[in-house]
């Protein structure tokens, strides 16, 4: 347990970002900001299925 805080939440945390960014300019945006969106929003969808994809191959 010596790992700093930081070292462990570091990328829930930036996951969470681009999460409630894609999310916000997808509501009160218009144009690029809806690109900007699916961007935002779907880097944490392809980082979840990257690691369940890992997972399901192990067992």
């Amino acid at each position: 347990m010596n790992k700093r805080f930081s070292e462990i939440w570091l990328w829930p945390a930036v996951l969470a970002v681009l999460t409630a960014f894609g999310l916000l300019s997808a509501l009160l945006g218009t144009g690029i900001w809806h690109w900007l969106s699916w961007v935002a929003i779907s880097i944490p969808l392809i980082v979840i299925g990257y690691y369940w994809l890992q997972d399901k191959s192990r067992r």
